[in-house]
Order: C-alpha cells, then structure tokens, then sequence
C-alpha cells in the first residue's frame, strides 16, 4: 500500500481497563499488505471466573431488571477511538444458556441487537464486524451467552478481499459474485437449509469440516436491511438454531463454533453469514495448524458435499427429536 496506511498503521487510542489504562495501536504489516491491532490491556481481561460482568450488569442495576438482551462497551477493548469501538452483545439474562438453547423469539432479539449495533455504528465507522466465539477450546472466556462487535476505521483484509472480488466481477458485467453462488448452490450437493429467504450450504472452498455459510436470496449489503422483512429475519432466526443444533448432533456435544456477520454499507456487497464450526468429529478439532496459520493453506479433512449430507441427516435426527 502507501504512505497513509503506514501512517495509519501508527494511530493509537487509550484503552481503559478497570482500575488501569493502557495503549492500544494498529502495527501495519507491508509486506501482507494487513493491520495487527495490538492491545496489551486484553492480557489482564477476566477469564471463565466466577463473577460475571454480565451478571453483574443485572444485579447491580446497570440494566434494568427483566431486560432480556442488552449492549454494553467492552472493558478490554482490542480498539479504541479513532481507530474503532468495541462492544459486547449479551444474548440473555440467564448465565449458563448458549446460543443452541435460545427459542427462535430469544433469537430474534439478538438479532434486533446485531441490527441496533450496525446502525449505531455504521456511520462512524468503515465497516462494523459482529460475531460469536463460542466455546473454551476456541477462546470463549465468559460463558455467559454473548457475541462482540467492532467498529473499525478500516476494511479488515477479508472484507477487503471480498470487496475487491465484488468489484472486479461488476466492471467485467459478471454481477454480484454472491448472487451468482446462491443460484449456483441451490438444490444442489452442498445445500443444508433451503429457505424461502435464506439458504444455509458448505461452500466448496470450506476450510472446516462443516463451515455452513448463511445468505440471503434478495440482495442486500448488511443485517439493518432485514429491519422491515419480518418473514425473512424469522427465518434467519430458525435457520442459525437449526444449524448450531445440527452441530451438537454430529459433535455429540457443543461443538466449537465462530460466527461471523460479513457485512458492508457498500450497495455492491451481499450481506452472509459464516459458522465456522471447528469440529471435525465427535470430541475432535480442527484448529489452524502450520500450514493454514503460517502460509493460509488451508487443508480441508472433508468433501463439501459429504459434510453437507451429513449436517442434513443431523438436521433431521435434531428435528425429529423435537417433533
């Protein structure tokens, strides 16, 4: 890149942790063209203890009592202005729930809050990152049901990658590269839901066993788009249940996940959502190993297509179950 990214690169903030402050920055690398947020203040952040921040929230009347999913700032921030914001999403007042025992109404709430956090921040920011660590293996450090959101004042290289993809195909009149995969994927091998407004399917690119990647049918760039469509959010809703659902089937057990919302205010992105479930068989992982963390080869252990056969026969066994 240039001169301003490398500027950019030495921008900083003052993180406030309890009870101390310390500096957060942005080291450019050129050679990868990318950032690396430094934050020394996230090494003193709590970790599994027993006294919930978020439980806290409620008994000390932080939020007032029956408030069911709330927002409140993140006490270790990896960013701070101006380079970004980061804020913490508590899915429900219970401790010990996670995403998988939320009801599809519970669920809805959470998005209304991934929906709140995009339009709060979206103007600020150049892009909005939300998601969900979701278990110990993988970093999760409360076990209260919550997710994360950033604001950031620059596009991470994924959405950069993305954007430029996206770019290069409508100059050439390709049209929307995501659109295109959502007719490519639908009714074929690596579909897993198939809805009305969504489709739930394992790319053929997948880096996990059983990344299941959401995206809606009708075009648009981020979750404030689905404000006024309460058919399709309902359905996002059920479609996320059903999926982290089916993991616990073919996991025998919570199977490790991220989530994560890939969205832009830009008109030429298409709003997905990514589960990368880190499960590979039950009670085994697949974590980034050498050649994906040190070259981003990554070496998938399953077929795509097989993956999805078998997330479809955990979905029926899970809904059979219930029925």
């Amino acid at each position: 890149m240039g001169e301003d990214e490398e500027t950019a690169g030495g921008a900083s903030g003052e993180a406030t942790a309890p009870g101390s402050a310390a500096s957060t920055q942005l080291a450019w690398n050129p050679l990868m063209g990318t950032y690396v947020a430094q934050a020394p203040a996230r090494m003193r952040r709590r970790e599994l203890t027993d006294a919930c921040p978020f439980c806290a929230d409620l008994t000390s009347g932080r939020v007032a009592a029956g408030t069911r999913a709330w927002i409140r700032p993140n006490d270790f921030p990896a960013l701070t202005p101006p380079t970004g914001e980061c804020y913490m999403l508590i899915y429900h007042p219970e401790h010990d729930r996670t995403f998988a025992d939320l009801t599809v109404e519970e669920t809805l709430e959470v998005i209304a809050l991934w929906q709140r956090i995009y339009r709060e921040l979206a103007p600020r920011f150049a892009c909005v990152m939300t998601w969900e660590t979701s278990g110990e293996a993988i970093g999760q450090t409360q076990r209260h049901p919550h997710g994360q959101t950033y604001g950031v004042s620059f596009l991470p290289d994924t959405l950069a990658r993305e954007l430029a993809a996206l770019d290069h195909a409508e100059a050439r009149g390709r049209g929307c590269l995501f659109c295109a995969e959502v007719t490519r994927e639908s009714g074929g091998p690596r579909a897993v839901i198939e809805g009305a407004h969504w489709l739930a399917f394992v790319p053929a690119y997948a880096r996990y066993p059983y990344q299941v990647h959401l995206a809606p049918r009708h075009h648009m760039r981020h979750i404030a788009d689905l404000a006024d469509d309460v058919a399709a959010t309902r359905e996002l809703a059920t479609s996320l249940l059903r999926v982290v659902r089916a993991y616990q089937v073919l996991y025998q057990g919570p199977m490790p996940y991220m989530l994560a919302i890939h969205q832009l205010g830009d008109r030429r992105f298409h709003l997905h959502l990514e589960l990368l479930a880190v499960g590979r068989a039950p009670g085994r992982l697949k974590l980034a190993a050498s050649t994906e963390a040190a070259w981003g080869l990554w070496l998938n252990d399953a077929l795509p297509e097989r993956a999805a056969g078998e997330l479809r026969l955990a979905l029926a066994e899970r809904d059979h179950g219930l029925s």
